[in-house]
């Protein structure tokens, strides 16, 4: 008697004639245990998920996600309880491949949503509702740099082992350019929470930081050093910038702004992220790097989620489906290189000794996959549709 898998629990293994392993699409049995990966290519056992002709992959690390925000304040001013937020979010994620996630929660001086109390009702949330998630959700602090009043919030949190990415990120003069937007001005402020002449206080202060941010970021990069945090800067906007960052010890550059500083980046034997939205969409949306041609010219070796979960998904196989890379490379840059970008040594591919981390995907509908089953640690976490167990 023929039975099938659609519940949440320990999974056997998965067995596909479409399985991506460190060499390419093979067919294989991939043997869990314990949570993590047992065997590959191993004659099939029972208890076995049988995924036929669909996909079975690693299951997709996203290394700089902010999605997130939305959830929690879907309009401005409208704010939900992070523990609602976070459960809906998870279930995003499961259904769009993502088995680990780095939440990117901007620490800033404009308050509100980027302030104090909303970074520790996330960090405070995630540590007690990570029991209770699918998927691995981790914390990628975005900090940014005239807010020096803040740097001992991010050391404490660091010594407490609650980053687990750290990011270097100055808005300042990007926003004080936007100054004479009226609407965008006005959106600052309501993501802040406060009215525009007090977020206008609030950039004047933190302006007034300016001849802090090498102290600053000094001090913040050595305490990562030390605790083994990797550590990335965001829209470096020239060779000189990626220069400082790469001394003091960044070896992921974030959707740099322009071509001649993803190459520096790339010199220097460092990760470069861009954005998969920007993959699936054609381009930036911000006039930045076309990511597929970054990708083409082997200056993007990471795509991130960045504002929109799903298309972490879609991007390799439009990669794919566009001849700019074939499958089994675009999809290391959903994977295997963004866990090696974060220092995850036992993620990102499927061979014997790592976590069972695993998608199955169905990729019948072109441009338009779609994630049958999510195993997270060797447990189902998301099943859309009933797979045949072995027998």
């Amino acid at each position: 008697m023929q039975s099938f898998s659609s519940s949440v629990g320990h999974v056997a293994g998965l067995i596909s004639r479409r399985t991506l392993l460190p060499g390419g699409l093979a067919e294989a049995a991939v043997q869990f245990r314990d949570g993590h990966i047992a065997a590959c290519d191993a004659d099939p056992t029972p208890g076995m998920m049988d995924c036929g002709d669909l996909l079975v992959l690693p299951g997709i690390v996203d290394l700089h996600g902010d999605a997130f925000e939305r959830a929690v304040m879907p309009r401005p001013g409208v704010a939900f309880p992070y523990e609602t937020a976070l459960a809906d979010v998870d279930g995003q994620l499961l259904a769009n491949g993502i088995t680990t996630e780095f939440h990117g929660v901007t620490y800033s001086w404009e308050g509100g949503l980027r302030g104090h109390a909303y970074a520790l009702r996330m960090l405070d949330t995630l540590d007690a509702m990570r029991p209770h998630l699918g998927a691995q959700h981790l914390m990628h602090l975005r900090f940014e740099l005239h807010h020096a009043d803040g740097v001992a919030d991010a050391l404490a949190w660091m010594d407490a082992g609650r980053v687990h990415f750290l990011s270097f990120n100055d808005h300042l003069p990007m926003m004080r350019d936007k100054l004479g937007d009226a609407r965008k001005l006005a959106q600052y402020a309501d993501r802040a929470e406060c009215d525009i002449d007090t977020f206008l206080a609030r950039m004047n202060a933190a302006a007034a930081n300016t001849t802090k941010l090498a102290e600053v970021t000094g001090t913040l990069a050595r305490a990562a050093q030390q605790r083994g945090i990797c550590m990335a800067s965001h829209d470096e906007p020239d060779i000189a910038t990626r220069n400082t960052f790469h001394a003091h010890g960044c070896t992921v550059t974030e959707f740099p702004l322009t071509e001649e500083v993803a190459r520096a980046a790339r010199a220097h034997g460092g990760h470069t992220v861009f954005g998969a939205p920007n993959v699936v969409r054609g381009g930036s949306h911000n006039g930045a790097p076309n990511a597929a041609a970054m990708v083409a010219a082997g200056l993007g070796t990471v795509l991130a989620s960045d504002y929109y979960y799903p298309a972490l998904l879609a991007a390799p196989f439009k990669l794919a489906e566009r001849g700019v890379v074939p499958l089994h490379e675009a999809w290391a840059l959903v994977a295997a290189n963004p866990a090696e970008a974060a220092g995850l040594t036992d993620r990102g591919t499927l061979a014997t000794g790592l976590r069972a981390d695993a998608i199955v995907v169905d990729d019948r509908r072109p441009g338009l996959p779609r994630v049958v089953a999510a195993v997270v640690g060797g447990r189902l976490r998301h099943a859309a549709a009933q797979l045949p167990l072995i027998g």
